[in-house]
C-alpha cells in the first residue's frame, strides 16, 4: 500500500489503523466470507494494542479476541522515558508529554477505554521478562 498509508495511520492520524481494521471485518462479514459469530482476531505486542482499541470500538464485531503480550496502556508507557524503546517510538505514536498527543493516544488507549459493555471472549496474556512491556496486564471477558 506504501509509505503514504503508512504515514497516514501515524502520529495524530493513528485511528486510521483501528478504522481501517472494523472496516475489514465488515468487508469480510458483508461479502459473506464469515460471520461475526465466527470471527476471531489476535495480535501481539502493539498488535495487541489493535486487539485492544478495536474490542473497545466495536465488541460487537468480533467472536474473540487474543492479546498477547499487548500494548494496552499506551499513555502511562508512552510517558515514561526510561522505558526501552519509548523514546524512539515517540515519532510513530506522538509524545504524550505534548498535549494534543496526550490526547489523542488517551482516546484509543484500550487500558483507557474501557467501559460496561459486551465484549468478544478474550483472551490476554502477559510476560514477566519482556523490557519493551514493563507494565504487563491479564484481562479476561466472563
Amino acid at each position: 500500500m506504501g509509505r503514504q498509508w503508512y504515514e497516514n495511520g501515524k502520529l495524530l492520524k493513528k485511528k486510521s489503523t483501528f478504522t481501517d481494521f472494523i472496516a475489514c471485518a465488515e468487508y469480510l462479514i458483508e461479502k459473506k466470507f464469515c460471520s461475526k459469530e465466527r470471527l476471531c482476531i489476535s495480535g501481539s505486542s502493539a498488535g495487541g494494542l489493535l486487539i485492544g482499541a478495536v474490542i473497545n470500538m466495536r465488541p460487537d464485531l468480533f467472536k474473540a479476541a487474543i492479546a498477547e503480550v499487548p500494548f494496552v496502556d499506551v499513555v502511562t508507557s508512552m510517558l515514561d522515558p526510561t522505558i526501552p524503546l519509548t523514546t524512539s517510538e515517540w515519532k510513530e505514536w506522538g509524545d504524550p508529554r505534548k498535549e494534543e498527543f496526550y490526547f489523542y493516544l488517551k482516546s484509543f488507549s484500550p487500558v483507557d477505554n474501557v467501559k460496561a459493555q459486551n465484549y468478544p471472549h478474550t483472551l490476554v496474556t502477559a510476560g514477566l521478562n519482556d523490557s519493551r512491556c514493563a507494565r504487563p496486564l491479564l484481562m479476561h471477558s466472563s
